[in-house]
């Protein structure tokens, strides 16, 4: 047994969130089931006793000074909480169904911010055909406020980010980047888009864009995956263009690693990539759709087709 707090060389800050994960899925022992049932993505798969398909599991949280500031207003904060948890079902291509709640905060939390806080979780959830239906109240430190949303949902079939195999064609939905312009606030995420592509066999592995494009995307590639990335095509925001005029660095570094674009980024099976994404261009109109490249065998590397160099595995950082 250890202390709660140690040195730096010995804190949880030296980890990546990736290796804090294994960490701590290794000492779950037995009780963690084997992924896809178990952790290993962003929602667990597990089989639907009562009719076919999967139950779709997630939970995701927002934090005061993390995921929004004081200057955020509750309804806001609340619809991001909500909207988070569905942005990791569209993922996985489920249909929202139930969640409960948890919310840890100091008592200085002002009430009307706080009802302000649920009639956003309400309203979001609403929208999604998402029913709260229970949860959790807890005082944490002063000036705090934490929410948490556990969120289940159904599937026709198993789709995740570790399904893409080498020949695979990459496709991203919407624009990257410059989040913080108050996207992260406001999206909307891609349910109906995700539910169709996991209803289409065509489509080998999906997930959320929310840590940032290429980390994602090399989540996605996993350890044996390439991509030859011409960063011509990324589809890069008026919003990352607008950051980049403010704060000097290139539009497309923030398209590569803002992260909380919430979009969908996906594969498809080679020999019927074309028509899958001239299916989705007919079924959402509304929702750009850019194709970036071929998987190919290698060490989950994002590699720049101008320059011949690797992008490198950029994006938010967990504890950094």
């Amino acid at each position: 047994m250890g202390a709660l707090t140690t040195q730096p060389a010995d804190s949880i800050a030296a980890w990546d969130e990736e290796e804090i994960i294994r960490r701590v899925v290794q000492n779950l022992s037995d009780a963690a089931p084997a992924f896809p049932e178990g952790p290993g993505g962003d929602c667990a798969h597990l089989p639907n006793t009562e009719t076919a398909g999967w139950r779709i599991s997630t939970v995701d949280s927002v934090i005061l000074g993390r995921h929004f500031d004081a200057a955020c207003s509750g309804y806001l904060a609340g619809i991001k909480l909500v909207n988070r948890n569905l942005s990791d079902l569209a993922a996985a291509g489920a249909t929202p169904s139930d969640g409960l709640l948890s919310l840890v905060m100091g008592g200085e939390i002002s009430q009307a911010w706080l009802l302000d806080f649920a009639h956003g979780v309400g309203r979001a959830a609403k929208a999604a055909g998402l029913k709260v239906v229970g949860g959790d109240v807890a005082q944490g430190p002063a000036q705090s406020f934490m929410a948490t949303l556990a969120v289940q949902g159904f599937a026709q079939r198993v789709l995740t980010r570790r399904q893409a195999q080498s020949g695979d064609v990459v496709f991203v939905t919407g624009q990257l980047g410059g989040s913080r312009y108050g996207h992260h606030l406001t999206f909307t995420p891609r349910l109906a888009e995700g539910a169709w592509l996991g209803s289409q066999s065509e489509v080998t592995a999906c997930t959320d864009i929310s840590d940032g494009f290429s980390k994602d995307l090399t989540n996605l590639m996993g350890p044996q995956l390439n991509l030859v990335l011409d960063e011509r095509m990324l589809p890069v925001s008026e919003a990352a263009m607008a950051l980049s005029k403010a704060d000097g660095i290139p539009a497309l570094e923030h398209a590569l690693q803002d992260g909380e674009d919430y979009e969908l980024l996906w594969t498809a099976h080679p020999s019927r990539a074309d028509w899958i994404a001239s299916q989705f261009r007919l079924k959402f109109p509304q929702t750009t759709l850019t194709c970036l490249g071929t998987l190919q065998v290698g060490t989950g590397q994002i590699i720049s087709q101008a320059t011949g160099k690797t992008l490198g595995k950029k994006g938010f950082k967990h504890f950094g």
